[in-house]
């Protein structure tokens, strides 16, 4: 009952401000899918045995996703239908490329290279079939790709640690993986910068990622999320030229400054239109991977409440990881059992509750 209240005042915080909508709209914004993580269970023991952090990091669970965990996932995703008849859905926040690891490696690390994320699927051995079934996915209307980066990773930052010899990034790397070997971000933050002249960079970054996205999808992006929150405001109107209309996010973006792990916090609100964009802020939060014995399912339920008693959409927050299950079996199974009792408690409680992507927003603001 505790953890209720405070995730609903905490929501509420969030929900005072901003433009409202007469329907009671769901949005499950899902974040990294197609980003390489840990490679498979030995390269966790293998990680262990060097003495890196990961009891304690995301890189323990999370993966590409096999063709088992989406199979799982689109079956949930399938049992429960809005008020119009149209399934649970994800807006699948999507990477566009990894590292090419060979290519690097063979330059003796003096250059980047990248790969699309179809072409690092087909190395994985139960994955080779999934990007048929992103397909299969779309078609059901339960997995819809938006845009979320060409890849998770700050490469000036990445190469030039690769480039210094750092051992721990030189072991991660032969695993293929840009795992730091601690418990922070592991060069994630892929627009953060270290001076402002790399904001240049980052808009060919985006440029790269959108064209591969519109390549694989056979549509443009309508949306965007910076990984972890991060980039700077000046590539807001960038971003909308390239025909991005919303941008995804938790309430504060977090505005780079040009020292590490030290942002400008810019706070943001549901529908506000700044340089030729609208703001979708995420007010529910799901993620059983992050916090175990946290009661998910209630708190978000709570958030939920909260969005609709304030006429805003109720936009979910939830990971790829937590739907992740080819390193560790049970952190799907309890992913799954938790976003189970989730639809179900919400079509109960509003039947007149709709399914719909963040892109979809525009037919209703």
């Amino acid at each position: 009952m505790i953890q209720r209240i405070k995730s609903f005042l905490s929501a509420t915080a969030i929900n005072r401000k901003g433009s409202c909508l007469k329907e009671k709209l769901i949005i499950i914004e899902s974040d990294d899918w197609g980003a390489i993580r840990t490679p498979s269970k030995e390269t966790i023991t293998y990680f262990e045995k060097k003495g890196f952090e990961v009891a304690n990091s995301i890189y323990k669970n999370d993966s590409l996703a096999s063709q088992e965990d989406l199979e799982k996932l689109f079956e949930v995703l399938q049992s429960y239908k809005g008020c119009d008849g149209k399934p649970a859905v994800i807006t699948a926040n999507s990477i566009m490329a990894n590292p090419d690891f060979e290519k690097i490696k063979a330059h003796d690390f003096q250059h980047y290279f990248w790969e699309p994320f179809t072409a690092t699927f087909k190395r994985y051995p139960k994955h080779q079939n999934n990007f048929q079934l992103w397909k299969e996915g779309i078609s059901a209307s339960v997995f819809h790709p938006q845009f979320h980066g060409r890849e998770h990773l700050s490469v000036k930052r990445w190469m030039a640690a690769l480039q210094s010899k750092n051992q721990a990034i030189l072991t991660s790397f032969e695993q293929q993986t840009t795992y730091s070997g601690k418990k922070d971000y592991s060069f994630m933050e892929a627009f953060d910068w270290d001076s402002p002249e790399e904001i240049q960079q980052h808009q060919t970054i985006i440029a790269d990622g959108l064209q591969v996205f519109e390549q694989h999808f056979g549509y443009k992006s309508k949306s965007f999320i910076a990984p972890c929150y991060n980039w700077d405001t000046k590539l807001e109107p960038f971003l909308a030229e390239q025909g991005i209309e919303w941008m995804q996010g938790i309430r504060p973006q977090l505005q780079p400054t040009g020292v590490f792990d030290n942002y400008e916090t810019v706070r943001h609100y549901f529908g506000q239109q700044q340089n030729g964009l609208r703001f979708n802020t995420r007010n529910c939060f799901f993620e059983p991977s992050m916090l175990a014995q946290k009661d998910w399912v209630n708190s978000c339920l709570a958030e939920i409440q909260s969005a609709f008693l304030f006429s805003k959409p109720a936009v979910i927050c939830s990971h790829r990881i937590n739907f992740i299950g080819y390193i560790n079996p049970k952190n799907r199974e309890r992913g799954l059992r938790d976003l189970n009792q989730l639809l179900k408690a919400i079509v109960k409680k509003w039947p007149d509750v709709r399914f719909i992507t963040t892109d979809e927003l525009s037919n209703y603001i």
